[in-house]
């Protein structure tokens, strides 16, 4: 909490947020990843009801996060006919002649790099499961909102290399053989039509048990102190964590049973005799107890579970620590269905019922009821198990607990997590179908800040510190009244681009006419002086994020942002008159009293910045006609960031971001008043969508990283 918040929860909530387009701050630094390592290892070992899945991947999306600042390879050198002497004197008369020719990677642009995450996360869940396949269907089932073939072949091989290092982890060797670290001992592959019934209703409860658990969890979340509360999260991890361990030692002394250990399996590493007595000389039977053998033992081993730990987890449940829901959700369901098998047993004596059976279709049908989804789970369950032989009791659980749980609570644990964070707009893969009933006019933001091809860096400045906007339209005058505000859309550019040409000084002196006058097409481009500048500003503009501020790209939409890049000395230098004479003017000329002020303005000049070279000259634009769902659909497919709404002369009446999209697709659309609009910008961190309003400066200042909840699962 106070030295990594973002290492905090499990991370899968993120990840999906992430790979849909939205920016986390710190999610993915080194300093996250190193803790969240660390305290998943702490976590597991505390006992804690928890699993380490969730964490898996975070830190398989981080560490290919990492791996992607490591682009290039070693520049290419010219060997000399002679042989050098020694490797110290080839570097030292090479080392400064190095030059790089070629790049095998380019993550400098968003979309190959969140490719490379998605495959880093599918490997961390094939690593926590020992499930290759599993892992790539979940991540393109659940958690990635772009994928593509390459996306899949490239997570196919992480997966199986990442499960080939598991299982010489287990086994000490490499084998293509699954590792299977979720275990049902002692179960017959054997059932019949008649346990078909039985497997309905442990399927339909389990499925139910499942809903209940994201209600309870929804609604304990509104107790729960907040992440800006960093002593109280760690206090309530610390309470939660010693009522976990009381209950562990206190449990089994009180109320474990002393149970025989059946014959050939007195080695197994996951029997605790804890208070039951030694074994007996004369008939050498060994005993366990039961609570303690399932609180101590290896957490994926599955023996005899207990109702207790239901309550434990849900204690559990989104606290400060580095923890997932996905083996908890097991364990629960493999109680619950054991527990069913066990009174099944009473009340059909002639049928041969099996609990361990229903223990995995009880786990298989909880998985299904907490996360909704189903062909990766089934997946999961059968590689994870190694048990194909279920594969009909699995997907009869997950179907049917899907169906249950939909009517009882319509969002997963997933979705529901996401509905609570007010800084991450999730788009889903379909949109609603309120969005029928609305147009573009209706979401979109109609208080547009455009900038002309040509603009005063004057003019730019203030736009920048005013606003927090990371898109502006590029507007071309067409009438005569040269100083109106209006014109048609011939470009977008980005906040980033604009920030760097003025980090780069790619401004020039222009004056009034120059500033306000009707171009062509055919007018000449103010480019750098050499084609080589050209390129070099072009690399610059794709690695801006790289560069400044990798970690937390809001700061770039910040007046601080503005204020390094120190122009207001360009600015007064310029205006002081006898530095440059050609900017100065007289006081008459100045004087408002002045007749003529169109020509005391068309006398100077001013430092002004040509967009035309830079900007996207081909925008996706949509007539503010559109119905909402298509436009939703547009934005969702294309992955856009900005999406300009024009009128029939081409003219911009509005933009539609990412932020807009989400409230429409929730059915908000009374909530598009201006007064919300400024309120909802400080809860905007979405890779610079955010809406074109007027925004006061102090919801900038007031902004911390740490107001985004990274206690999510």
């Amino acid at each position: 909490m106070f030295w990594a918040p973002a290492a905090a929860g499990g991370g899968v909530t993120l990840v999906m947020a992430y790979l849909n387009g939205n920016d986390i701050p710190d999610f993915f630094r080194h300093r996250t990843l190193f803790t969240k390592i660390l305290g998943t290892i702490c976590t597991i070992s505390s006992g804690l009801p928890i699993g380490q899945e969730g964490p898996l991947v975070h830190i398989g999306g981080a560490i290919a996060s990492e791996l992607t600042w490591m682009h290039g390879r070693p520049p290419i050198r010219e060997r000399s006919v002679l042989a050098p002497q020694t490797l110290r004197e080839t570097w030292r008369n090479k080392r400064r002649e190095l030059t790089p020719k070629a790049w095998i990677f380019d993550f400098y642009n968003d979309k190959d790099r969140r490719e490379f995450i998605s495959a880093g996360a599918a490997a961390g869940l094939a690593a926590a499961f020992g499930a290759p396949i599993g892992g790539v269907l979940f991540f393109m089932e659940e958690d990635s909102s772009f994928w593509s073939r390459k996306v899949m072949w490239r997570s196919r091989l992480c997966t199986t290399c990442a499960t080939m290092v598991l299982s010489w982890l287990n086994k000490r060797k490499f084998s293509f053989s699954l590792p299977g670290t979720i275990s049902f001992h002692s179960l017959k592959p054997e059932f019949n039509v008649m346990d078909l019934p039985l497997f309905v209703i442990t399927s339909v409860l389990a499925g139910g048990v499942g809903a209940f658990l994201n209600i309870i969890h929804d609604w304990l979340a509104q107790f729960r102190p907040s992440s800006k509360h960093r002593a109280l999260r760690v206090l309530e991890a610390c309470l939660v964590t010693l009522i976990s361990v009381d209950a562990i030692f206190m449990l089994p002394y009180y109320f474990g049973h002393c149970l025989p250990i059946q014959k050939g399996q007195e080695g197994d590493e996951y029997w605790y005799r804890y208070a039951c007595p030694l074994s007996d000389q004369d008939t050498g039977v060994q005993t366990y107890n039961d609570l303690a053998s399932l609180y101590f033992a290896v957490p994926h081993q599955f023996n005899h579970p207990h109702e207790f730990f239901l309550l434990l987890f849900i204690l559990a449940y989104l606290i400060a620590t580095p923890g997932g829901i996905f083996m908890p959700s097991i364990m629960v369901g493999t109680s619950f269905g054991a527990f069913l098998g066990r009174i099944f047993q009473i009340f059909f004596p002639r049928w041969s019922v099996q609990p361990g059976i229903h223990a995995l279709v009880g786990a298989t049908a909880m998985l299904g009821g907490v996360f909704r989804t189903s062909i990766s789970l089934v997946v999961i369950m059968v590689e994870g198990t190694g048990g194909i032989e279920f594969l009909l009791p699995v997907i009869l659980s997950i179907v049917l607990s899907n169906w249950v749980a939909h009517h009882v609570h319509s969002a997963g644990a997933y979705e529901s997590d996401l509905e609570r964070i007010g800084e991450v707009h999730f788009l889903q893969s379909e949109p609603s179908q309120k969005l029928h009933l609305i147009t573009a006019r209706d979401i979109m933001a109609s208080d547009v800040i455009s900038f002309k091809e040509i603009t005063s860096v004057a003019e730019i400045v203030e736009v920048l510190r005013e606003t927090s906007h990371n898109g502006f339209p590029i507007i071309r005058h067409t009438h005569r009244d040269v100083f109106s505000s209006d014109g048609q859309l011939v470009g977008v550019i980005l906040r980033h681009q604009v920030l760097l040409l003025l980090e780069q000084r790619c401004i020039f002196e222009a004056d009034a006419l120059t500033l306000n006058r009707r171009r062509r097409h055919s007018c000449s481009l103010r480019l750098p002086k050499s084609a080589m500048a050209q390129q070099y500003l072009d690399r610059l503009m794709g690695v801006y994020h790289h560069a400044h501020y990798p970690h937390r790209r809001y700061l770039s939409s910040r007046p601080e942002a503005v204020n390094e890049l120190e122009i207001d000395e360009l600015l007064q230098e310029f205006a002081t008159p006898g530095v440059n004479g050609s900017s100065s003017t007289d006081s008459s000329e100045g004087d408002p009293k002045c007749k003529d002020v169109e020509q005391a303005i068309r006398t100077g000049k001013e430092l002004a910045v040509d967009f035309r070279p830079w900007m996207n000259r081909a925008p996706l634009t949509v007539r503010e006609e559109t119905s909402a769902r298509r436009v939703y659909i547009i934005f969702r497919t294309l992955g856009l960031r900005h999406l300009c709404v024009t009128d029939a002369t081409n003219r911009v009446v509005g933009i539609i971001t990412r932020k807009d999209i989400a409230k429409a697709h929730k059915g908000l659309e009374d909530a598009y008043s201006d007064t919300i609009k400024e309120q909802e910008y400080e809860n905007c961190q979405s890779l610079g969508q955010r809406s074109f309003g007027r925004t006061p400066r102090s919801s900038f200042n007031d902004r911390s990283p740490r107001d985004v909840l990274f206690s999510l699962p």
